[in-house]
């Protein structure tokens, strides 16, 4: 009975922990190349470090909730936020451009103070200057049994890896680092972010390079660390992580990680491949059909996008920017009444009591087909959010925007009419084409 006590206060003990987040951390002050990173420690007495790499946006408030049950597993945690100890803009792009120069500095450092072997984490897009700074430190020393003894590998939560958002429909082009990667990696996918059908094809590429990559899917998550995320699944997902994380640190331990890696090929893009106006489709024209049930149970079955123009627009619920679009939605919606147009709204992998929760809080005037596991969004080569299709009236898409935009501007509804006009046009000229054919054949 003692002894089942103890373990009842001990769980009980860790869940005040991690959800309280009171262990206060240490502040440090790293010196690299002129440039003081400042460190938030949390120490442990244990042998492992986690240097935890912030994304470059957002908050990390659930990295602190779960940091005292990591230094109760004896995991010495490192906290840094680079964007903000550089004073550079905290974008995607900012941690696209950081080279891991400081990341290999920061190793370094903390096995020299710590005598510790070392595991970096990190989620989005601060993924890449993970991976740079392992990288450079794995170059920098040759003896395999040192490598092995301090850098463990990288652990990273739904990876970035891109060089930019893609135009819409065509497929992402990934940071050269996601192909000559030899550190072991662990990634955990989150199960409703749209990233993740692409994990086969991340993995692939990562494994060419050499590194061992193990992954696991966290079903029913949006995001771990996404403080808008509180469904159950995500709530377990977070107490179970940080043993978890002490078993996945010893399985990249104990992972061979070759000497030698591939050459880097630098590429640099300014692009950030969002649209923010309606742009030439590049990819497939031809229009996926779409069977999927309204949020209300309806079932809807569209294959003939023919004689309208037609908006397919993918979002959900969490994007900000998508629910910032939707009055414009409406009113394009109400300005097109009386013309062959049709706005068909796909929600990305949100349940029904959600959806219907949201709808009575936002007025939305079209229905919202339910994309409930997000496969169609992936078969539309879906990449961000929102992102919406134009289809002309001969039925194959001539517009994409990844991205929200005032849809009822007069410059859009300028575009859209030109494409109804157009299509009108042609079929006149059929029409008469074929009359003068049938008089002559009279």
């Amino acid at each position: 009975m003692i002894l089942h006590l103890n373990r009842y206060i001990r769980v009980a003990c860790l869940y005040w922990l991690v959800c309280t987040g009171t262990l206060a951390a240490e502040q440090l002050s790293v010196s690299i190349d002129g440039e003081e990173i400042s460190v938030s420690r949390y120490p442990a007495e244990g042998t492992e470090l986690l240097l935890w790499i912030a994304p470059g946006y957002g908050t990390d408030t659930r990295f602190r909730q779960i940091a005292p049950a990591l230094v109760q597993r004896g995991i010495d945690v490192w906290y840094v936020d680079l964007a903000e100890s550089l004073f550079l803009t905290k974008t995607t792009q900012t941690m696209r451009s950081l080279d891991g120069r400081y990341i290999q500095a920061l190793i370094s450092y903390a096995q020299s103070m710590t005598g510790k072997s070392i595991t970096l984490l990190s989620r989005s897009y601060g993924a890449i200057p993970a991976l740079r700074g392992a990288r450079l430190w794995q170059l920098s020393t040759q003896a395999e049994t040192t490598q092995s003894n301090i850098l463990n590998g990288v652990i990273l939560f739904s990876p970035e890896l891109y060089q930019a958002v893609p135009p819409l429909g065509t497929d992402p082009e990934y940071v050269p680092i996601a192909s000559v990667s030899t550190a072991a990696v662990m990634i955990y996918q989150a199960g409703k972010r749209n990233t993740r059908w692409r994990l086969p094809g991340l993995l692939q590429i990562m494994g060419s390079g050499g590194a061992q990559v193990f992954s696991k899917i966290l079903r029913g998550v949006t995001g771990v660390f996404y403080e808008k995320d509180l469904s159950s699944n995500t709530q377990m997902a977070l107490l179970a992580l940080p043993e978890e994380l002490s078993v996945i640190i010893q399985l990249l331990k104990k992972t061979q990680t070759p000497l030698q890696t591939q050459t880097l090929q630098t590429r640099s893009s300014n692009s950030t491949g969002i649209d923010i106006a309606m742009q030439a489709f590049q990819g497939n024209p031809e229009p996926l059909p779409l069977m999927l049930e309204t949020a209300r149970g309806e079932k809807i079955h569209k294959q003939d996008y023919q004689g309208k123009v037609s908006l397919v627009n993918f979002w959900a619920s969490w994007c900000g920017p998508c629910v910032e679009e939707i009055p414009s939605l409406n009113r394009l919606r109400e300005k097109m009444a009386d013309k062959p147009f049709e706005l068909i709204s796909v929600n990305y992998a949100e349940s029904n009591a959600i959806m219907q929760a949201f709808l009575k809080q936002v007025q939305v005037d079209f229905p919202v087909l339910m994309d409930r596991k997000g496969e169609v969004a992936a078969d539309w080569n879906v990449m961000a959010f929102p992102s919406t299709f134009v289809i002309g009236p001969d039925g194959r898409i001539v517009y994409g925007v990844n991205a929200a935009i005032e849809w009822d501007a007069p410059e859009i509804i300028t575009q859209l009419n030109a494409l109804i006009e157009s299509h009108a046009e042609q079929s006149q000229a059929t029409d008469h084409n074929q009359d003068a054919t049938d008089d002559a054949l009279e």
